[in-house]
């Protein structure tokens, strides 16, 4: 069966790069890249709100002035990226803003992961957090968060997982994000026994997994990613654990922003498919 990747495109060089990886990815298995565009609703919904028709009826006129013109540049922006992988990309225009409408976006599409890029935290970022971070932990579907910059391929990814049952909840999510990543795990479980509650459905890929346990003592999830030769991480979001550095060394919207370094496979705070 087809599978759907959604990537999040805002015209910049960040959003080409994540473009890029969802298609590199797509190499590996039949699948539509859905390349959506948020249109915010409110250019000129101030206007149609009047009761005034001359008033509604220019600003209708402005809104598919401004349709049109957002379609047109979004065919210019995908035109390279078409020529080269096809045409598994689709493109789409929805509406809203990415923290209110993101989430219908993805479910409406049946989006089994979702590609960001991210600036990192940069700015006011470093105080109220990353913007990244809030799509991701707001939107409840597999995120793949890549960094400025180009695109590079990816083989080890580190992930760190509470206990083995965290592995199961989020089974589904692992084996089909294995579908498209074709490289190997390092699974850190931090806590219990490795293989409790080992989900069968992962064992088809057993062999690409190294199932490890060891705590961090003082220091964070991106240096051990490094000792261990990885270039990836993964991790299961869960907002209430951004607010201490105990899981991980450091707090998650840190690990997506990870000095530009890794993609970060991020699972949802909501284990249900």
């Amino acid at each position: 069966m087809k599978k759907t990747l959604l990537v999040a495109v805002d015209f910049t060089p960040v959003s080409y790069n994540a473009l890029t990886y969802a298609c590199e990815l797509s190499r590996n298995q039949e699948t539509e890249i859905i390349a959506v565009h948020l249109l915010d609703e409110n250019i000129t919904g101030q206007f149609q709100a009047g009761k005034n028709i001359a008033v509604r009826k220019m600003a209708e006129r402005m809104y598919q002035e401004i349709l049109l013109k957002t379609k047109n540049d979004l065919d210019n922006f995908l035109s390279g990226l078409r020529s080269e992988y096809g045409d598994i990309i689709r493109p789409v225009i929805s509406h809203g803003t990415i923290y209110e409408a993101f989430n219908e976006v993805a479910s409406k599409f049946d989006s089994s992961l979702i590609v960001m890029g991210t600036h990192g935290i940069i700015g006011m970022q470093s105080v109220f957090g990353s913007r990244a971070y809030k799509v991701v932990a707001k939107t409840y579907h597999p995120f793949l968060i890549v960094q400025d910059g180009v695109y590079k391929p990816f083989n080890t990814m580190y992930m760190v997982f509470k206990d083995a049952y965290q592995i199961a909840d989020n089974a589904d999510y692992l084996e089909v994000f294995a579908g498209y990543f074709t490289g190997n795990f390092i699974i850190n479980v931090l806590r219990g026994s490795l293989v409790d509650a080992w989900p069968k459905s992962l064992d088809a890929i057993k062999n690409r997994i190294d199932l490890i346990q060891e705590a961090f003592d003082g220091e964070n999830m991106i240096a051990k990613a490094e000792a261990r030769g990885a270039d990836a991480l993964g991790i299961c979001i869960d907002e209430m654990d951004n607010f201490t550095e105990d899981t991980y060394g450091i707090t998650q919207d840190k690990i997506l922003a990870n000095n530009f370094k890794f993609p970060v496979y991020c699972l949802p705070a909501s284990a249900s498919l």
